[in-house]
């Protein structure tokens, strides 16, 4: 009976939302803002469940033996870059012929 007002209230008190935001966003819209919040929801929860794990570990840990660590550091990955060398010189070079070479500006 009263779905769109309890829906309402959902957002506006998980994200702040104004009536006026609210009603802006189509139903599709709204079911995927849910999901999202549901997606974040378990993403913390699972957070929560690893660092509980980790800290009971290391209390009942044997003595001597190491902490386990709470994050563990990532290494970044060397991902390709976005425009290869050739690429580029084939931009500079399409740039050039269209706009030709500009002169230094020297200050003095």
């Amino acid at each position: 009976m009263f779905r769109r007002e309890i829906d309402y209230a959902y957002f506006a008190a998980r994200l702040g939302w104004t009536p006026e935001q609210y009603g802006s966003l189509t139903p599709v819209q709204l079911s995927f803002v849910r999901k999202e919040l549901e997606t974040r929801t378990v993403r913390d929860s699972e957070i929560m469940q690893h660092a509980t794990e980790v800290a009971v570990a290391n209390v009942l840990r044997k003595k001597g033996r190491k902490l386990l660590e709470l994050w563990k550091k990532v290494q970044p990955e060397h991902s390709a870059p976005p425009v290869t060398k050739s690429e580029f010189d084939l931009l500079k070079q399409a740039f050039a012929s269209k706009y030709g070479k500009r002169q230094r500006m020297t200050t003095e």
